[in-house]
């Protein structure tokens, strides 16, 4: 009987280590199962995984390629925008050029108009001393004529020739007062210096500057000496009137004596 009973135990234990065994294998099988449909789940994932990763990468080289091209075309631009800002600069500077040469021509245009101002004022100033002198030359001669005839009626003692000889100077020397006199040529500048205190500085410099050319003595040769007398009028007058502009600017308003009687020259035959 102990050895049945002995039997029957390690029996019982055998069965029950057996069914242990099944037990644990039948988990076992299930978490083996349970694995492989995770591992099959992660399969799945991995290769949709795989597939977005190759979607991307499609993208970035994509994306990559559209970059260089971007850098090419900006390359050529901006060598387009240097080349441009090149060529602007050159025109720039070919407008300069321009500039200072329409400046250059600008100003030799001007000083070529001041000299032909200065020639032409040179001219009238000529031509009013040639006249001058004519006219003084006109009656030298015509004095001389007067004394030669003069002289010969003293030669011949015709008394009657005399007296018309005498009374035909004085009324030429009157003519002469009228026309060509130191009194009448005082006055006409007298009076063409008195008009000047009206002008602005400018202006009033140049006209006295026009009167001191045209009777300079070296202008008249001819009429050296008149000249001079002449040219100092002008200076007497000229004093005159700028004392004169003085007290209108200090608000004194008078003007000194014979500043405002006319001082000024005629144009024309005798005048300034």
């Amino acid at each position: 009987e102990e050895g049945g009973v002995g039997g029957l135990d390690a029996e019982e234990r055998a069965e029950s280590y057996v069914l242990t065994q099944a037990r644990l294998i039948v988990k076992l099988e299930a978490r083996v199962k349970g694995q492989s449909q995770l591992i099959s789940e992660l399969s799945g994932k991995q290769h949709t995984w795989e597939e977005r990763e190759r979607a991307h990468l499609g993208r970035v080289q994509g994306l990559e390629l559209a970059f260089s091209q971007l850098q090419a075309q900006h390359g050529a631009a901006v060598q387009q925008i240097q080349a441009q800002a090149m060529q602007i600069h050159q025109q720039q500077q070919q407008i300069q050029q321009q500039q200072q040469q329409l400046h250059g021509i600008a100003q030799e245009r001007e000083r070529l108009a001041r000299d032909l101002q200065a020639a032409v004022h040179d001219l009238g100033c000529t031509k009013a001393m040639l006249d001058d002198s004519g006219r003084f030359i006109t009656h030298q001669s015509h004095q001389i004529h007067m004394m030669n005839m003069e002289l010969s009626g003293l030669r011949g003692g015709n008394i009657h020739l005399q007296q018309h000889l005498q009374q035909k100077m004085k009324e030429h020397e009157k003519d002469r007062e009228g026309s060509f006199s130191l009194a009448t040529i005082k006055e006409s500048i007298e009076q063409a210096v008195s008009e000047t205190r009206e002008l602005d500085d400018e202006q009033r410099k140049a006209k006295v500057k026009a009167l001191r050319v045209r009777w300079h003595p070296d202008k008249n040769p001819i009429l050296k000496e008149f000249a001079t007398e002449v040219t100092k009028i002008i200076n007497e007058a000229v004093q005159g009137v700028e004392r004169a502009v003085t007290a209108d600017k200090e608000g004194d308003g008078g003007a000194p004596n014979g500043a405002s009687d006319g001082v000024g020259a005629r144009e024309g035959g005798a005048g300034a």
